[in-house]
């Protein structure tokens, strides 16, 4: 077996797989994980502190939100079997709980999206408490950037996602796994099977099982295997963040975010232990995966966090800098399954909930490899047609709210006299345009709109594809409306 990928959906599935002894297992993979999402990963255990007013509002939408419930259940369990194997010094669960704050920078978007969490909780029968903003241990921000809400989820956290990482391949290389520290120049079939994989070096690997899961990278390297196989499009969600050393002032001890905003998961720190904190992250779909991240977003990170979380971040100490690409589908769902091509798996497609599923992913993609009935619905088959969860007018309608997210949040001016109606009305009107220039029928997520309206590359992607899958809105429009 070869799993192309050694984040964390590869080293968690070759874990489940050596666990069911299920022969030799090879982890394929540059060992500097450069351009990988998980090296970078904040690993917020935060399925309802995610939670926008899209997650439980179609069928679809919510058989996704419900892997993160599923998910979170698995993590005690995981962690105690890792952390015989943890040589960082740290725990690998540095905070036990989270506060989500509703501050005044943001927009309406902040504010429907906190109700949802909370409306999420209750449905979910989820503990969660609201707290006086000045209770929380560390979270400081200017007086212009106030909480005026906060809730306090003490059965989220995070994990320290690199201590995970080192953690686990101590953990798979005590159990025999097979590690190779290279790239996967090209997948090699015969006669649409499967027969093992080309190394960058030219070598070959020969299996008779392949699971692609290498992120932003997947979608490429399948394609090396058979032109005619139709994935639903995956882009690069460049993401940054940075570990810090506090320099002083009460460190946090919990997880302190806003909610999803502004094409983003949201402003938040994460504990790290030993005097370190996370500080996240940004997110822009681009052209081309990188290993580097943009000096903008590297501003809005750093002034940001000293705004709304702890004016004493500006003296803290940058100890290391992160980025890394997301895999971002276009109808925002993951590629979990079976290709066209025998023995030809792939999984990827989580954008920013891969972490956070891969155990609960790792157990569904080991059955079906041993020929068991899969864990989760079939629904995020990677030959599907792209789900629908929104009309064009919702589209629209969501284009303009994280516009006016970042506009607010960004402290972006226009003339005095304009008012946010006005604003609000500028970007339905370039949202409208790009409708009308892409061609499509097909509703788009806000972020993959914001990237197809300003990106002539990106643009002619979704519209190449989407003119090919001509009816898609009705075929899937009986996803409807979850009850």
């Amino acid at each position: 077996m070869v799993i192309v990928g050694n984040g964390a959906l590869g080293l968690f599935l070759a874990d489940e797989l050596l666990e069911r002894g299920t022969g030799t297992v090879a982890v394929v993979g540059p060992a500097s994980r450069d351009t990988g999402a998980s090296q970078a990963a904040g690993a917020m255990l935060g399925c309802f502190g995610e939670t926008t007013s899209e997650s439980l509002r179609t069928d679809a939408s919510r058989k996704r939100f419900e892997l993160g419930v599923t998910a979170h259940d698995r993590w005690p369990s995981v962690l105690e079997k890792l952390e015989p194997h943890s040589t960082t010094g740290r725990p690998l669960q540095p905070a036990t709980g989270s506060h989500v704050v509703l501050n005044s920078i943001g927009s309406e978007l902040d504010t429907i999206n906190f109700t949802a969490i909370l409306d999420a909780l209750d449905t979910y029968g989820k503990p969660w408490e609201e707290v006086d903003p000045k209770e929380i241990p560390g979270f400081r921000p200017r007086l212009d950037t106030r909480s005026l809400r906060a809730v306090h989820l003490p059965a989220e956290g995070a994990v320290d996602a690199r201590g995970v990482l080192i953690a686990l391949e101590a953990r798979l290389r005590a159990a025999g796994a097979v590690f190779v520290d290279q790239t996967v120049r090209r997948l090699l079939c015969d006669d649409d099977v499967a027969t093992g994989v080309e190394l960058a070096d030219g070598s070959v690997i020969e299996a008779g099982k392949v699971v692609v899961a290498a992120g932003a990278h997947s979608e490429a390297l399948v394609k090396t295997a058979s032109d005619d196989i139709e994935l639903v499009p995956t882009f690069a969600g460049l993401g940054f963040a940075m570990l810090a050393r506090r320099t002083g002032g009460e460190a946090f001890r919990t997880v302190v975010r806003t909610p999803n905003r502004g094409f983003a998961c949201g402003l938040h720190v994460v504990p790290q232990g030993g005097g370190l904190e996370y500080y996240g992250a940004t997110n822009r779909l681009v052209d081309t995966i990188s290993g580097v991240t943009w000096m903008a977003d590297v501003r809005f990170l750093a002034q940001y966090s000293m705004q709304q979380l702890d004016e004493r971040a500006a003296s803290h100490e940058v100890v290391r800098w992160l980025s890394g690409n997301r895999p971002v589908t276009l109808d925002g769902f993951p590629m979990i399954g079976w290709l066209p091509v025998a023995g030809l798996y792939l999984m990827t497609g989580t954008y920013r909930d891969g972490f956070h599923c891969a155990p609960l992913l790792a157990e569904h993609v080991a059955n079906e490899l041993q020929g068991k009935p899969g864990t989760i619905d079939p629904m995020f088959t990677p030959t599907r047609a792209p789900i629908a969860t929104r009309t064009i007018e919702h589209s629209i309608d969501e284009y303009v709210e994280h516009n006016l997210a970042a506009w607010f949040e960004t402290g972006a001016e226009a003339a005095p006299q304009m008012t946010t109606a006005q604003i609000a009305e500028y970007y339905r009107t370039r949202c409208v345009q790009a409708y009308d220039q892409l061609g499509i029928d097909y509703a788009l997520g806000p972020d993959i709109l914001w990237y197809a309206q300003g990106s002539l590359l990106g643009a002619r992607r979704v519209a190449r594809y989407l003119r090919r899958h001509k009816g898609t809105r009705a075929q899937v429009a009986s996803v409807g409306e979850a009850r």
